[in-house]
């Protein structure tokens, strides 16, 4: 973790000298606890619109509106990636001697802001490409979000006073033995157990902030104050309904297993950075989202980006058409004259698959098995969907990825039996020692004629053959 927030601080830095909008706010947060909580505010927009405004200057060039759908690795140690332009329509193949894979992570659809288009396609890319899962039965996470429209910042404000009751005027985080404020895994511990023995709807109680630290909470989390001003409710004094709203790895740890700090994977010349990559070495078995994984995000993708250009190098891509021929027919496969299925139907059963609590929360292995048996069945009716439309196409292939996604989630929690993080078994509820700083891997088995399979095993982390602490420049 210091590795991570060293590298960020620096790259932050050199952000800001090559004129992204990044300033350190002069106020520092108050927080319970704490004298304060330094803070660095961008605007989210602008800072996008100018790291690619250096990637264009530097020779990179851009695909919008691509989705990719294939990766894989020719026996010459190249790589094919094929995908769809939704707006022209028609495809696109690219080849490459490294990838470096940042498609994001999974959460299904989740209900918090970011989450509509992350439906696991960096796992399945990789996956595709010969690389492994990891963590991924911690891919069950949730964020506390307000029921007028999603929002992020609670951490903040159950650090300044805010505490969250129950329909009965209780506090639930007190009820449930937790302090406060408390770890983003334990918030929704409580929230979903109150909902759960119908003690809901759950509710934000913000009037025991000061005025001092409405003010300062209102000033850095601009946009949601005036999405609140807009509504015309003052939060800080009329409590409003708040929700967990599901956010599946991309608050958790799970994604592609990496080798090393640097992203890389056991494809050789493929690496993985941001949300897409497990992220347990760095953040363990309970994470959270915005600051972790912002800091995350810079330091993986300048170190997978180092090591990538260290394998680049000149010389001929020879085409290797055969597998090029494989990826583009994998990719057409769901297209078809006649349309079938419905794909919105279909994404609302794999979501109640992986949101139910009860299946996918509050884990026991008769329940991981119901809902594994629903999977594999629910997979062949994915698969046998047709579309007659490039959109159509990509959403087809979405729905792979994330039942693909899934299935290792679940196979991975069956295989992991104990309680650690957002990892919960009723049947196991406590942590297994023997399981410190040891992440599962999931591996794609052969398959069969019901749907795809894992072999899920463990490793040591501190094994050096299994991780390596250290970014690519201080390893060397």
């Amino acid at each position: 973790m210091r590795r991570v927030v060293a590298a960020a601080a620096r790259l932050l830095t050199d952000l800001a000298e090559a004129g992204a909008p990044l300033e350190l706010e002069p106020r520092r947060l108050p927080v319970a606890g704490r004298r304060y909580v330094p803070r660095v505010g961008f605007d989210s927009v602008g800072l996008a619109r100018r790291l690619r405004q250096l990637a264009i200057r530097a020779g990179a060039r851009f695909l919008d509106q691509t989705a990719i759908t294939a990766l894989r690795r020719c026996p010459d140690g190249k790589f094919w990636a094929v995908g769809i332009r939704r707006q022209e329509g028609g495809l696109v193949a690219i080849r490459a001697r490294t990838v470096v894979l940042a498609a994001g992570g999974c959460s299904w659809r989740g209900a918090h802001m970011g989450q509509h288009n992350v439906m696991g396609d960096a796992c399945a890319l990789a996956l595709g490409a010969g690389a492994d899962l990891a963590g991924m039965e911690f891919c069950s996470s949730y964020l506390a979000t307000c029921t007028l429209f999603d929002t992020h910042g609670q951490c903040v404000l159950a650090a300044l006073g805010g505490r969250l009751h129950n329909r009965l005027g209780e506090d639930i985080l007190a009820r449930h033995g937790f302090s406060q404020p408390a770890a983003t895994h334990q918030v929704a511990v409580a929230m979903l157990a109150e909902l759960t023995a119908g003690r809901g709807p759950i509710t934000f109680d913000l009037r025991g902030i000061s005025a001092e630290g409405r003010g300062d909470w209102s000033a850095r989390f601009a946009l949601v104050s005036r999405g609140l001003g807009r509504l015309g409710r003052d939060v800080f004094q009329d409590p409003v309904p708040w929700l967990p709203g599901f956010t599946g790895s991309v608050a958790g740890g799970g994604g592609v297993r990496i080798l090393n700090l640097a992203g890389e994977t056991v494809v050789p010349g493929l690496l993985v950075a941001g949300d897409a990559a497990v992220r347990l070495p760095v953040v363990g078995a309970g994470s959270g989202i915005t600051f972790l994984n912002v800091a995350w995000a810079l330091a993986s993708g300048h170190w997978a980006g180092l090591a990538a250009g260290r394998r680049a190098g000149p010389g001929p891509l020879d085409a290797e058409r055969e597998v090029l021929v494989q990826a583009l027919q994998e990719t057409l496969d769901p297209l078809a004259e006649e349309p079938a299925g419905d794909p919105a139907a279909l994404l609302r059963a794999l979501q109640h698959l992986v949101v139910d609590p009860e299946l996918n929360f509050f884990r026991t292995a008769a329940g991981l098995a119901l809902a594994e048996a629903k999977l594999r069945r629910l997979w062949q009716a994915i698969v046998a969907a047709r579309t007659a439309d490039w959109h159509g196409l990509v959403r087809l292939h979405e729905l792979r990825s994330a039942a693909l996604t899934a299935l290792a989630g679940f196979q991975s929690a069956r295989a992991r039996r104990e309680t650690r993080g957002w990892h919960r078994r009723r049947d196991y509820p406590d942590r297994d020692p023997g399981l410190d700083g040891v992440w599962s891997v999931a591996r794609p088995a052969d398959r069969v004629g019901h749907g795809p399979d894992f072999t899920v095993t463990f490793q040591r982390l501190t094994d050096p053959t299994v991780f390596c602490p250290w970014p690519p420049e201080e390893a060397a």
